[in-house]
């Protein structure tokens, strides 16, 4: 069964993104859609089988446009993968490829599907090096399923309200820290002695209940945020400091390593007031050290827990990546106060 009827012909529109079927007025756009360009005829051929295949169900072909003018940035392709499931193949005009068409095209597909259809689970079945299509679907929240054959399945599930935040225990103290991408900087606290849990999620945005994807779009305002419960009997305020600092650059903003967004921005926040006085005077102290300090401080505001797929991560999928290196990281691990030998 086809995802559109054959006579249903959608607009779909999200701020400068269109999706609409293709007309014959693209060809001239069509001709440079691809790595090697091709003439006026194949165009029309492509829109002509596109139509084909449209009417007799078996794929639909969206037009990537922008609300500026009728030029197809780009192309979506879906079917009927299974029962309420489909798959999707996208690809970007070169002159348009790193401007976020791809990017804005998927979102604005998915979330138009998942609020307006039958559909619960989106699909993408990409070539393992092809590094685009890759950040595209990670980047919307789409997860990785199964390797195969130099090919990667994606999967985009219907995302659940988010669960509540666990209480702080008796005892136990909480911290906000955004380090860049949390992933890694998950990993490096998780490596501290007096940690006792850790949970990545989106701190101090503009949005209630952002999802991931949201919040890669760089209009929301939240930061990729580490939530530490630690026992301050075990670790200090001041070596979770150290830690924090020594796994940061803190003299650029919404940036860390190969990472570039406002969700990536360094900041620490707190909860309690007299935690902050202590992170006061660490910061005034930091400060000096350099020409240029772009680091956040502040009380926490807002705090979401990211996607399931989110936390824990690099103990996942240690090869993934992360812009702290073994050298941070062991670094952060020499914090640790040496057990006392009888």
């Amino acid at each position: 069964m086809p995802v559109f009827k054959e006579n249903e012909y959608p607009e779909i529109r999200n701020g400068r993104i269109v999706l609409r079927r293709l007309k014959k007025e693209d060809a001239v756009s069509l001709t440079g859609i691809f790595d090697h360009p091709i003439n006026e005829i194949k165009a029309m051929e492509l829109i002509v089988s596109a139509k084909t295949a449209w009417e007799e169900g078996s794929e639909q072909i969206l037009a990537v446009t922008s609300s500026y003018d009728s030029h197809v940035k780009g192309l979506i392709e879906l079917y009927r993968y299974h029962d309420n499931t489909v798959m999707i193949g996208y690809r970007t005009a070169p002159a348009y490829r790193h401007l976020g068409y791809g990017k804005d095209a998927v979102y604005t597909l998915v979330h138009w599907l998942m609020d307006n259809t039958d559909i619960h689970t989106v699909y993408a079945r990409i070539e393992a090096d092809n590094e685009d299509s890759l950040a595209i679907a990670r980047h919307n929240g789409f997860e990785l399923e199964e390797e195969k054959e130099g090919r990667m399945l994606f999967g985009y599930h219907k995302k659940n309200e988010q669960k509540p935040l666990e209480p702080v225990p008796e005892g136990m103290k909480e911290l906000y820290c955004a380090g860049g991408c949390f992933w890694g900087a998950e990993k490096a606290f998780k490596m501290l002695d007096g940690v006792k849990r850790t949970m990545t999620g989106y701190a101090n945005g503009v949005t209630d209940h952002p999802r991931y994807e949201d919040v890669c779009r760089g209009n929301t305002g939240h930061r990729e945020t580490v939530r530490i419960i630690y026992d301050p009997k075990e670790v200090s305020i001041e070596t979770l400091m150290k830690a924090f600092f020594l796994c940061i650059d803190p003299t650029v903003a919404n940036r860390q390593g190969n990472d570039v967004g406002s969700q990536y921005q360094t900041g620490v926040y707190f909860t309690d007031e007299s935690d902050g006085e202590i992170l006061r005077k660490i910061f005034e102290e930091e400060k000096q050290n350099y020409s240029s300090f772009r680091v956040e401080l502040g009380p926490l505001r807002s705090f979401y827990g990211a996607e399931e797929y989110h936390q824990n991560y690099l103990d996942k999928h240690p090869d993934g990546y992360c812009h702290i290196t073994k050298i941070e990281l062991e670094k952060v691990k020499a914090l640790n106060t040496p057990q006392k030998s009888d």
